[in-house]
């Protein structure tokens, strides 16, 4: 099943650019967290002060929010795709060259702004090619975005070890998807439009409300996985810089394969029951992670997380698109908007936590929250 679906999907240039376009974010957005200890420790904040920093994601995520579903409208679901993605290409490095802790906030938040626009735009197209072509799709193309978070991450790794300055790298990243994205144009420039009503806060119902609370609770999870994962391995259980970048990649590549292999585990589970299953096992893994003191381990629970993780964040945006009453366009906003919150307020809250309490605690939380996402999922019809 996986490998016909897979097959099916590298030959349709629609879905395989969109996937690109997903593989692109994740590639970007790994290569920063990977090297996050770095900028921590030139810049010599605590956890407290590096949360606080990382608050700029969300508030510059909050800011383009209420405009996503009008420029989806006005510049067609392909332009705004692409037209995100180069405006992301263009601000990933400006927080590496942060010189303080409210430069990198600053930097943050004209990535938080431009990371939100690209996740709505892609999630839409995705979401507008399962409708005009009768397949599916979202589960392979959030598969392609978590087996671009492995790359971006693995690769950070070697980079890191080899000594080169995290500017110069996230430059040649950003130029090398940039170069992508235009051999990619006239495709995605063709892609179907994804009807919108022009708003992205709409949210009229009780079942789109409990998607987009189930995406904003895993959301804050894979958020506190990407940017505390390495930070833990390193600050806490003392591993060295490429051990402290194998948690992601480990959680990335879960993800990637149960994206992948997504559809079939659908069918035969149903998605309802997948979301409680995928959100207790995530719950599961940042057990392991916070109760077993061992980089090892804690790289196993982090990888567990993200095989549990991988097919409720496609199935809720699938779920969004085809909720009566609401324009797939809008559905898609909104979810995508709480998830992208979650996603990017995680890291501060759990920043501020564990600054009081300890980042094992704070990660207990996160656990907490992928609890009550399965119980919400239990009462959600998908």
């Amino acid at each position: 099943m996986m490998i016909r679906t897979l097959k099916a999907f590298a030959f349709h240039l629609p879905s395989l650019s969109v996937g690109l376009t997903f593989m692109t974010l994740s590639i970007l957005f790994g290569s920063w967290l990977a090297r996050l200890p770095e900028v921590q420790s030139a810049l010599a904040l605590s956890e407290g002060q590096l949360g606080m920093a990382l608050l700029g994601l969300p508030l510059g995520a909050l800011a383009l929010m209420p405009f996503a579903g009008w420029l989806l409208k006005r510049l067609h679901t392909g332009r705004a795709m692409i037209f995100s993605t180069l405006l992301f290409c263009a601000s990933l490095p400006f927080p590496a060259f942060a010189q303080s802790q409210w430069a990198l906030m600053g930097g943050l938040f004209i990535v938080g702004m431009f990371n939100s626009f690209m996740n709505i735009s892609m999630n839409a197209a995705a979401a507008a090619i399962e409708q005009q072509y009768r397949i599916t799709i979202m589960s392979v193309c959030h598969g392609m975005f978590s087996l671009g978070a492995m790359i971006g991450a693995g690769s950070a790794g070697l980079v890191a070890a080899a000594g080169v300055p995290l500017q110069s790298h996230l430059i040649a990243v950003a130029l090398l998807m940039v170069g992508l994205q235009l051999l990619l144009r006239p495709v995605i420039f063709a892609l179907p439009n994804s009807e919108s009503d022009g708003s992205s806060f709409a949210l009229p119902g009780k079942a789109l409300l409990g998607l987009a609370f189930i995406g904003f609770c895993i959301m804050i999870g894979e958020g506190a996985v990407a940017d505390w994962g390495a930070i833990y391995l390193r600050n806490i259980l003392h591993a060295n810089p490429f051990v402290a970048s194998l948690g992601y990649a480990g959680f990335s590549l879960a993800m990637a394969l149960g994206r992948f292999a997504g559809d079939g585990i659908k069918m035969r589970f149903g998605a309802g029951r997948l979301v409680v299953i995928g959100s207790l096992l995530g719950a599961g893994g940042l057990a392991v992670v916070t109760l077993i003191p061992s980089a090892a381990t804690a790289v196993l629970g982090f990888t567990l997380v993200g095989f549990g993780f991988s097919t409720v964040v496609p199935l809720l945006f699938s779920a969004a698109a085809k909720t009566p009453g609401v324009a797939p366009g809008t559905g898609i906003a909104a979810v995508a908007s709480s998830g992208v919150v979650g996603f990017l307020i995680g890291p501060p809250l759990i920043g501020g936590i564990a600054e009081h309490f300890g980042l094992n605690f704070g990660l207990g939380v996160v656990a907490a929250l992928a609890l009550t996402a399965a119980a919400v999922g239990r009462r959600v019809r998908m």
